[in-house]
Order: C-alpha cells, then structure tokens, then sequence
C-alpha cells in the first residue's frame, strides 16, 4: 500500500519536470526566433574598419590617410 502511494508521488514529480522542460524548451525557442519573426526595420551601418555600429552619426568623419 506505502509502494503505490510512493510510486503515484514519484509519478506526479517526473511529469510535472516533463511539462517544466518542455515549456523551458518552447520558451528558449521562442526568444532565439523573436528577431527572425519580427525584424528590426532600422537600417544600421556596420563599420568594417573597428566593428562598430555607427547608425547614430550624423555626420561622417573625413579621414587623411
């Protein structure tokens, strides 16, 4: 009788972390996919030069090189 009340609770435990992991699973697929699914429609310049992002200039800089 103690065995089938301690299985039942072991049973309760296994599904309740299944249902965790899987919502954990959904969870991190939906944050890696949110930029895919809905872009940044901004436009940003990337500078090769120092991998920096200067979208925010106004004006650009003119070097002597």
């Amino acid at each position: 009788m103690e065995a089938t009340r301690l299985s039942q609770v072991v049973w309760s435990i296994n599904i309740m972390l299944a249902i965790l992991l899987v919502l954990v699973g959904i969870s991190i697929y939906w944050i890696f996919k949110y930029d895919e699914w809905y872009p940044n429609d901004i436009a940003s310049h990337v500078s090769t030069e120092h991998g920096t992002d200067d979208s925010t200039d106004t004006q650009s800089p003119i070097r002597d090189e």
